[in-house]
């Protein structure tokens, strides 16, 4: 019984398929009409330039100027990598401008006085290197824009030193700019 009902039902969703698929247009007696045409490229309108307003100032920046102000030693004392005041305000300045400044990727190099063992000085620095880059994280830069070294006692900034003036020199963070 199935079979002979099949055809019929078959035949209903195909006229109710293409009936209900179609459009419907209804014209009124006497109005037809006419098609808009497209426009072509040379009778479309030319959209009037904007003039930058007087309110946008435009100002050059010195990026590496301004990057060698801002990434300055940070001094650290004998045998110490715990930040001090003055090294906190650097590092306040410092993570600003890397906020502002989002491509800017950093190597943080560790450094020690001349005084101790290689690999003890090798230790201290990347201590002093981690921790410039754990304060400029908790700031929001991501690690991933901070990488460090540690050269230890190997690059002192003022070899051969006499006393410990000159030896406070040596005890650093510096900053090198590996992308801008």
């Amino acid at each position: 019984m199935a079979k002979k009902w099949f055809p019929f039902i078959v035949a209903a969703m195909l006229s109710a398929c293409i009936g209900g698929c179609s459009k419907k247009t209804t014209t009124v007696p006497g109005t037809i009409p006419e098609p808009e045409p497209e426009p072509s490229p040379r009778t479309q309108t030319p959209v009037p330039e904007t003039e930058p307003s007087d309110d946008v100032v435009f100002e050059a920046r010195d990026l590496d100027a301004e990057m060698k102000e801002i990434f300055v030693p940070i001094y650290f004392e004998y045998d110490q990598y715990e930040l001090r005041d003055d090294a906190i305000l650097k590092l306040e300045r410092a993570a600003r401008f890397l906020s502002e400044n989002t491509g800017i990727r950093i190597l943080l190099e560790g450094h020690a006085d001349e005084r101790g063992s290689n690999e003890y000085n090798i230790g201290l620095g990347e201590n002093r290197a981690k921790t410039v880059k754990s304060y400029l994280t908790s700031y929001g830069i991501p690690a991933s824009r901070l990488d460090f070294t540690s050269y230890g006692r190997e690059k002192p900034a003022i070899p051969n030193c006499p006393d410990e003036a000159c030896h406070r020199k040596n005890r650093r963070v510096e900053w090198k700019v590996l992308q801008r």
